[in-house]
């Protein structure tokens, strides 16, 4: 399970209905705001997807602190300042990866369940990210840190400053990473934004087209763990 991962409370999971049964209020009322946090943020990444080839090369920044996919970050890194880039990519992570953290903790050992009702094709894979887990915390949120790492930490106990510095580390290595790849393969991102410089208005038609196509598939709200 990565950051695409769909994590959005089902109908009878452990973070709605009778599960909030033997949760104190502090608990719930956690649960409510991470729940909204992760749905807020969800619902922005479908937004920036829709306009992305608009955001792209007017509002490059704008698209990253929607919708931080991995497509968007090599499109945009070599039209910003890579200082700003870098701020504005862990800002938007962390805000997703502390939502998860703490509802994790609120949780506790129902979050384990959760995630992998959530994930059903992923759920052997999440057991192994517990396994992993529980051998090595600290390199493993340093290493692969994302949604579901950030949710395990919440549920271990982890110091809230020990996972917010690991994890924005991992945020801030990754976007340098990003950065020299966007600039190694600079010339055919250029190519790129300039076909979609010339294309973009027929281009978002038919993305905002998909974006509700895929919604009106689906039925049901928004996926949550969509970074």
């Amino acid at each position: 399970m990565n950051d695409t991962t769909a994590a959005h409370p089902a109908p009878h999971g452990p973070a709605s209905g009778d599960a909030h049964v033997g949760l104190g209020p502090d608990q719930q009322r956690t649960i409510r705001i991470c729940l909204w946090t992760l749905g807020s943020l969800g619902s922005a990444s479908m937004l920036g997807v829709a306009f992305s080839l608009y955001l792209v090369n007017h509002f490059p920044l704008l698209l990253i602190a929607l919708s931080p996919l991995g497509r968007h970050m090599v499109l945009v890194a070599p039209a910003v300042h890579p200082v700003a880039f870098v701020a504005v990519l862990v800002a938007r992570r962390m805000a997703f990866y502390l939502a998860c953290f703490h509802l994790g903790r609120a949780l506790g050992p129902l979050a384990i369940p959760w995630l992998e009702a959530r994930a059903a094709r992923f759920a052997g894979f999440v057991r192994w990210l517990e396994r992993i887990f529980a051998r090595a915390p600290r390199l493993v949120v340093f290493g692969i840190s994302g949604p579901s790492i950030s949710a395990l930490a919440g549920v271990s106990g982890m110091a809230t400053w020990l996972f917010a510095s690991l994890a924005t580390a991992s945020l801030v290595l990754r976007s340098l990473a990003v950065l020299y790849f966007a600039d190694w393969i600079g010339e055919y991102v250029e190519i790129a934004r300039a076909w979609i410089d010339e294309y973009w208005v027929p281009g978002t038609v038919v993305m905002v087209a998909g974006v509700l196509l895929y919604r009106w598939r689906r039925r049901a709200p928004l996926t949550v763990m969509e970074d």
